[in-house]
């Protein structure tokens, strides 16, 4: 006679090999969205999937990095058909990579972070005396996070800073007078700014986004749904949806790299020291000798936001003759930013 099964059994949620119960992510981007078999069959045909998928039943060659190699085709990017190619790598195991010590984590009341007294605060200064918009910091953040070709987590525009005052010969004539333009084009460094108070963390409908205790605002892949609501949210445009996870991406702050004791990549491959990474917890970091020495701005202030990327010199005024400490300017391009003489050259004046 077969197995009875009872009504308790029955209710209960069907488990997986791992005792998790079914994807959630799954299931609500299917509740969410009409037509999400034929959009995503559409999806995988445009990236390629399907020549991958048929070269791997149909046994192609693979090739070294993930490749395989399908008859008479391109060479096609594993991983577009196997998303655990190289899982042993760690890069799949999401525990690990975002939140590796269980930091606590909030997705509100923000003001509990600090009466929790969290070990570190990390931060970034950057000083726009100092970049020469070179761009290396995007090269080394597309690729230490491998992000999609098309998208970025941090860039650098060029624009004008600086203020329009009123001048009888001025150039700039209107109907209430003449001013003249006094700004400078500068190299802007951007990126997300890891707000303390992070209105993309609160509208997520499925709490995929969070912020660790430590500072760094981060967005789990296997909760996410891909709806967009945080990328609207982000008045720093500072998000975007991922072409190939379908789901949230942003800057991270190279969390695997600072709990392991490392800078973020934009950080290491700055040729002009332009960015500064450190706790803010630690009067004695760089970072915090920078924001106590030299006026700082932030972007979009009266957003309400709290930003925790710092700026020297956004507000135009990056040097004045009576203010020595804003004159100087000390270029260390091929300095190791761990070393004693690096200290020293960027030690605030007394």
């Amino acid at each position: 006679m077969g197995k009875v099964i009872t009504m308790a059994e029955k209710e209960k949620p069907v488990k997986q090999e791992d005792d998790k119960v079914p994807d959630r992510r799954g299931f609500l981007k299917k509740a969410l969205t009409l037509g999400g078999v034929l959009g995503t069959a559409g999806a995988f045909g445009a990236l390629g999937i399907g020549k991958a998928l048929a070269a791997g039943q149909s046994g192609g060659e693979s090739q070294p990095g993930g490749m395989i190699q399908t008859d008479g085709d391109a060479l096609t990017w594993q991983g577009y058909a196997d998303p655990d190619l190289n899982k042993a790598d760690g890069w799949q195991d999401w525990n690990r990579l975002l939140n590796p010590a269980k930091l606590p984590i909030y997705h509100d009341n923000f003001a509990q972070i600090k009466a929790a007294r969290p070990k570190h605060h990390w931060a970034i200064v950057v000083d726009l005396r100092k970049c020469t918009g070179c761009q290396s910091c995007v090269v080394a953040c597309k690729s230490e996070n491998n992000i999609p070709v098309g998208s970025y987590r941090t860039w650098v525009d060029v624009g004008q800073i600086g203020r329009t005052v009123a001048a009888a010969a001025g150039d700039v004539v209107t109907d209430e007078g003449s001013y003249v333009q006094e700004v400078k084009v500068r190299n802007i460094p951007k990126l997300c700014n890891h707000c303390d108070n992070p209105p993309c963390v609160t509208v997520c409908p499925v709490k995929a986004t969070f912020k660790r205790a430590d500072g760094p605002v981060l967005v789990d892949p296997r909760l996410c749904i891909g709806c967009g609501t945080c990328v609207n949210a982000c008045p720093y445009d500072a998000r975007y949806l991922n072409p190939i996870s379908h789901t949230a991406d942003k800057c991270t702050l190279c969390v695997e790299r600072i709990d392991a004791g490392l800078l973020p990549a934009c950080v290491t491959t700055c040729v002009g020291r332009a960015r500064v990474f450190g706790d803010l917890l630690d009067p004695e970091s760089e970072v915090s000798q920078l924001l106590a020495h030299y006026p700082v701005q932030v972007r979009k202030p009266e957003v309400g936001t709290q930003p925790q990327v710092f700026y020297i010199g956004l507000d135009g005024e990056l040097s004045t003759s009576d203010n020595s400490a804003s004159e100087r300017l000390v270029y260390t391009y091929a300095m190791n930013t761990n070393s004693t003489a690096y200290r020293k050259l960027n030690a605030p004046r007394k």
